[in-house]
């Protein structure tokens, strides 16, 4: 769906401006900012040219080679929905970008308003290098269904691909309470787990083994019997599973245990006391503790990372309120050594309104920010774009993100930008969260069943993957991918 990005009042703003070179051309950057001194290896986006083929991002991985995958939904001329996902090798060139089709193919957004791709756990990596992308197909024959595909990441072919429904019909049309939808999966270790929702208001769990994608269990969890029930985010950390998504209108978080077994039980299930309509959308764990991408909702949305023990007792949160206060959203969150990283859109006074990309790198004791990141492509309509990031790694001095940019309705070939960082610095502020048990929940095992799939696999070549800079779109707006590789 496109978005009509009200202009007049930025137009109208009497903003001064400074002058600084970006990628060899002057660039303004508005007054109160400065641009960061950061080193960027390369900065590209990858989609189409026109404004009926959007790349909406969902998620990122890197292997140890600092080969990049990353998925993305989207519509074609043809009104279809399709999977693509794409490897970018450490050099910043394309090694292959596929399409998956069965049907209605998508990975659903864990946001109000189907304003990306998939959530960014919606793409995991192995140990051995396999990538595993979770979603729903949906065919008139079988209805909506629980996607997972494992993915060969030397040529980008299907090594096998299934599919996850509480019930299948046996004739006649699919009804809503048989239908499914994955919202998260790790592979990271012994099996692949996804969570997502169902027809019948439970949050699936389902483990499934790597080799050939066969169940080792299948479970419903009920958090409150007749609110909406959906899994945003899942990880394993050795034999405990977390969960995190939003009952109702209310942000949820679960530790499973015996995970490795087919018998897996509950530890706890609790409210995280946040905000209403606020929701946890990506999960991480070691043995440090548990950490919580937490996208703050409502009239007022802020960028939020929260940290929990592992047997589910707060230790610290940090908001970014941003400004205006409706352009704040988290996305992804990732843990290298003794730092947590963080990535999303921020809104910031004085820049386009419409939300930057802003990666965070905190210390994993405390919270304390070692530095920010807000990428900024301009202000005036035809400069300006919406960013948020979508996927973050890091690889020795490197940082690479990848995620979703939206230009203005006037935006035609001013794709490229550059990060800037407040004067003022950017307002940091100590989160709270009153985490509660719940003790109406149920869990229990699902009839369900998992078949294979017959997607077919092609090249997606309506793509192209370039500098930021020389990108030209021919009908804008037109949502690409961003993928910039940079050191700070």
């Amino acid at each position: 769906m496109k978005r009509m990005y009200l202009f007049a009042v930025l137009l109208l703003m009497s903003t001064a401006f400074v002058s600084c070179k970006r990628n060899g051309e002057n660039t303004d950057v508005p007054d109160g900012y400065t641009a960061d001194k950061v080193t960027k290896v390369f900065d590209l986006v990858f989609g189409g040219s026109g404004n009926n083929d959007d790349e909406l991002v969902s998620g990122m991985v890197m292997d140890n080679s600092g080969n990049i995958y990353f998925s993305m939904n989207v519509t074609t001329a043809q009104a279809n929905r399709n999977i693509i996902y794409a490897k970018v090798s450490s050099d910043g060139t394309l090694a292959w970008a596929k399409t998956f089709d069965e049907g209605e193919d998508k990975s659903p957004d864990s946001g109000e308003n189907g304003e990306t791709g998939g959530t960014a756990g919606s793409i995991s990596m192995d140990s051995d290098g396999y990538i595993y992308i979770t979603g729903y197909v949906n065919t008139s024959e079988e209805g909506s269904a629980i996607l997972v595909l494992k993915i060969n990441p030397s040529d980008g072919s299907i090594v096998w691909e299934k599919k996850w429904k509480p019930e299948w019909p046996s004739g006649g049309y699919p009804t809503a309470s048989q239908d499914a939808e994955g919202y998260a999966i790790d592979a990271h270790g012994d099996y692949v787990y996804v969570t997502g929702s169902c027809g019948t208001n439970q949050v699936v769990v389902l483990a499934l083994n790597k080799n050939d994608g066969s169940l080792l269990f299948q479970k419903a969890l009920d958090i409150v019997s007749g609110t909406k029930d959906r899994g945003y985010a899942v990880y394993q950390n050795g034999s405990d599973l977390f969960l995190g998504g939003v009952d109702g209108s209310y942000a949820w978080i679960a530790k499973l245990t015996n995970v490795t077994t087919s018998d897996p039980q509950v530890a706890y299930v609790k409210y995280a006391g946040l905000s209403y309509g606020a929701r946890i959308n990506q999960i991480v764990a070691d043995a440090s503790g548990v950490y919580y991408s937490c996208d703050i909702r409502g009239a007022s949305t802020q960028f939020m990372v929260m940290k929990a023990d592992a047997n589910g007792t707060f230790q610290w949160a940090k908001t970014f309120p941003g400004t205006p206060d409706d352009r704040n959203n988290t996305h992804v969150i990732y843990l290298n050594g003794d730092y947590v990283y963080a990535g999303g859109r921020i809104g910031e006074s004085g820049l386009s309104l419409m939300g930057e990309a802003l990666t965070l790198k905190m210390k994993k004791s405390d919270g304390s920010l070692e530095w920010y990141k807000i990428y900024y492509t301009g202000t005036s309509k035809e400069e300006a774009a919406e960013q948020r990031v979508k996927g973050i790694a890091v690889s020795g001095n490197d940082v690479v993100i990848v995620g979703q940019t939206y230009p203005s309705d006037g935006n035609t070939e001013h794709y490229a930008g550059d990060f800037v960082i407040p004067k003022d610095n950017l307002d940091v502020q100590d989160g709270s969260a009153s985490f509660s048990d719940i003790t109406t929940y149920s869990f229990d095992d699902f009839d369900g069943e998992v078949r294979d799939g017959n997607g077919t696999i092609s090249e997606y070549s309506s793509a192209t993957l370039q500098n930021s800079k020389d990108k030209v779109a021919t009908n804008p707006p037109d949502c690409d991918a961003f993928i910039i590789k940079f050191q700070p």
